[in-house]
């Protein structure tokens, strides 16, 4: 079973560490020019920290709490639901067609990395298919659990996809386009002109749409419920806002620093196998991803670019977050990864009783 963020004041302080290289981390990636940089930054700096102290000190569990992460990503879930309109609201129904195309591109996602899963990493039936799964780290790693796979390596598996996509897009942006991605290139969400009735809005609708996540249980709630909320707000025209430069930044350390914390507790052996399968995972998932968002883009309303993030293996946040720093439609690909998250665990689980069958007839 995975272990639970640490919590309390004391351990708390773990994280002190973690924040600063984090911070350095993302400064030096903003400095340097490089894409997403406090988010990509953090990663490297906290994962790094993580390594290094617990290669000191012995294993500790520096993961951030659940409910500090959940806040945060609270407040990204409201600026992205904040760059909704009703001239947005007008034209999401045209992409039914890239709906459905999402549990294709499941199937061939899945049906790849398993036998990628089994054959490259030598992985168990059932573990393999669990850590194949083109989404849901949480619930592949429950799901998995059920069905008795081993949930340590799925969620390592997991994360290691989480990060190579979150590593590996805006690269490609970057290497492609020549214009970095992020707030190094003076582009994002937040604008120059918010004042502090804005700031107070994004704060104070964060827990109203956390509550709302909760309640309705969706997929990623702690995400979807405040970006539904404000998007609903948005589309309406009851609130207006425009967030703080900072504010996103903020959220980029935070999301980047609890993403490298998950380093705690890995061997260098354990990391590296997953890494070299999850590498050629990911890089099948991607170009797959890539093969939908290209076949798609001429029949939507909506860039090629808006189409390969919103089947791009990341995590939610994360692409969401990649999205609103390209300015390109970030609630379509929000919406697009609610979709693949839960359309994956029914997929999932069906090739689970399929594979269990199987089995028994053997």
């Amino acid at each position: 079973m995975a272990r639970r963020g640490i919590t309390g004041l004391q351990g708390l302080a773990k994280l002190w560490p973690l924040f600063g290289l984090g911070a350095l981390g993302g400064l030096l990636a903003y400095l340097a020019g490089l894409p997403m940089p406090f988010m990509l930054g953090a990663i490297a700096g906290a994962g790094a920290g993580v390594m290094v102290l617990e290669a000191r000190h012995g294993a500790q569990d520096r993961r951030m709490p659940k409910p500090l992460r959940e806040a945060f990503v609270s407040l990204i879930g409201i600026m992205i639901g904040a760059s909704f309109s009703p001239e947005l609201l007008a034209v999401m129904p045209g992409f039914w067609p890239s709906a459905l195309a999402v549990i294709g591109f499941i199937a061939v996602s899945q049906v790849g990395g398993y036998w990628i899963m089994r054959g490259l990493g030598g992985y168990r039936p059932v573990d393999a298919l669990y850590a194949s799964m083109p989404g849901g780290l949480v619930e592949a790693a429950i799901l998995g659990e059920q069905a008795g796979a081993d949930g340590r390596l799925i969620s390592v598996q997991h994360f290691i996809r989480i990060i190579l996509v979150v590593f590996t897009v805006p690269l490609l942006f970057w290497l492609y386009t020549g214009a970095v991605v992020g707030s190094a290139s003076g582009q994002g969400f937040g604008s120059a002109s918010y004042g502090w009735r804005d700031v107070a809005w994004v704060i104070g609708l964060a827990p109203v749409g956390l509550a709302l996540g909760r309640l309705t249980r969706l997929p990623a709630g702690h995400l979807m419920g405040p970006l539904i909320l404000s998007a609903a707000l948005h589309a309406l025209g009851v609130v207006d806002v425009s967030a703080p430069p900072w504010m996103l930044h903020a959220a980029q350390l935070v999301v980047g620093v609890s993403l490298g914390a998950q380093f705690s507790g890995l061997t260098a052996r354990v990391l590296l196998r997953g890494l070299g399968v999850g590498v050629v995972a990911v890089a099948y998932m991607l170009v797959v991803g890539l093969g939908f968002a290209l076949a798609l883009a001429p029949w939507l309303p909506a860039s090629p670019v808006t189409m390969f993030l919103s089947f791009a293996p990341g995590g939610v946040t994360e692409m969401s977050l990649i999205a609103l720093s390209l300015n390109t439609s970030p609630v379509v690909v929000s919406v697009h990864h609610l979709i693949r998250i839960s359309c994956a665990v029914f997929v999932t689980q069906w090739m689970g009783r399929r594979l269990v069958g199987v089995a028994a007839r053997r």
